[in-house]
């Protein structure tokens, strides 16, 4: 591509990222299943590690798709799908709508995950900039989160008023995604499809991170603070009522959190450049496993705060991340094994959510919460010392 669509691209992929998911939903999202789609806690854990064995299988060849036959048409069709979930989501009255309308969501993100960054990562390439993806993929990051944090301190009174309006208001913001997609340029492939081609390719990729050490352990450790970062996602709106916490601030503790993303997002960059690779990784599960055992040990309105070390990780991970797997991979499937990574998380957080759903049929939320904690704090220690090994 030309050094002009280049640009553009890099342009547009900020508005793809801006507004790519739903911008009030969040401090909603699990109160929204109980109270509109009927359903009980643990049937929500199970259906999303349901879905999420649906992400694992549609991942990888959808990774490999974007490498044979173009990054945009992939990117562009996952969107639409995400668009038409969002819209489904508003209208959620059974668990049935429920589980359609992730469905949809699942073959959307299916198909963007791994594709997008690629994209980006190319369009950087082309132009002798890719040491800039973790302050451009950090920026547009931080965008979202920072819109997403102002929209968040009127979801807990819209939802008040009528309770499905902040899922209505979070539809324009996905479509104009789509539509940013839809102006992306890439070079034409004319090829035509082979069954083949993307069977082959997959297992190039496959083999390639099995090989790998360092790409490997990337993929672990992205995976450990992902899936601790989701289950734990999915305890805030049923802490949040055990501690008694009103609904009408429930927007404010999540314009709070993504102020603190948008925050470390943006200065994922330079705090890289500032921190030793190690050290973040030690942090980045301090940041986790830490409040996750104060939270469950002292549960109290106060402890809601806890949830902002979280998103220090949350949004520092992304960019950070993004480049560090970047770095040590080829054009050729770029694509494919970030897809690989994104299946790898996927499965990881099925068997998470699928356990913490049996754990709570039986335990108390506060226990199960403490057995997550202890269990990251030892797994993150365990690769922290692999770490020293495999990166000198």
């Amino acid at each position: 591509m030309n050094e002009k669509d280049a640009l553009r691209n890099v342009q547009l992929y900020k508005w793809y990222k801006s507004f790519g998911e739903p911008l009030m939903w969040g401090p909603i999202l699990i109160s929204c299943l109980i109270n509109l789609g009927h359903m009980k806690l643990s049937e929500i854990y199970f259906m999303e590690s349901i879905v999420l064995v649906g992400t694992i299988f549609l991942q990888i060849p959808m990774g490999a798709l974007a490498d044979i036959y173009g990054r945009k048409i992939t990117v562009l069709i996952g969107s639409v799908f995400l668009s038409a979930s969002i819209i489904l989501f508003s209208r959620i009255y059974s668990p049935m709508s429920s589980w359609i309308a992730n469905i949809v969501w699942m073959i959307g993100f299916s198909m963007c995950s791994g594709a997008d960054s690629a994209f980006l990562y190319d369009s950087l390439k082309s132009l002798g900039r890719e040491n800039e993806y973790k302050k451009i993929e950090g920026s547009a990051i931080g965008n979202r989160l920072l819109i997403t944090a102002i929209c968040s301190i009127f979801v807990g009174y819209l939802a008040e008023y009528y309770i499905r309006l902040p899922i209505i208001l979070s539809i324009p913001g996905v479509v104009f995604s789509t539509i940013a997609v839809f102006f992306f340029k890439e070079r034409s492939r004319n090829r035509k499809y082979t069954h083949r081609e993307q069977i082959d390719v997959m297992k190039v990729s496959i083999l390639f991170v099995s090989n790998h050490k360092k790409v490997k352990w990337i993929i672990f450790f992205v995976t450990l603070i992902g899936v601790t970062s989701k289950v734990w996602f999915f305890t805030y709106n049923p802490y949040f009522e055990f501690v008694r916490l009103d609904l009408k601030f429930y927007g404010i503790v999540f314009f709070a959190l993504n102020i603190v993303a948008w925050f470390f997002s943006k200065k994922a960059s330079y705090i890289s450049e500032k921190v030793s690779d190690q050290n973040i990784m030690i942090l980045l599960i301090l940041l986790i496993a830490i409040p996750i055992l104060v939270m469950s040990s002292i549960p109290s309105v106060f402890c809601v705060g806890m949830v902002l070390f979280q998103n220090v990780a949350r949004g520092f991970m992304v960019p950070f991340f993004g480049e560090f797997m970047n770095r040590h991979l080829d054009r050729e499937n770029r694509a494919t094994v970030l897809s690989i990574q994104s299946a790898v998380s996927g499965f990881a957080q099925f068997i998470a959510l699928r356990s913490f759903g049996i754990l709570l049929k039986t335990y108390s939320l506060l226990f199960c919460l403490q057995m997550l904690g202890i269990i990251v704090l030892v797994l993150g220690g365990l690769a922290i010392l692999k770490f020293k090994k495999i990166f000198k």
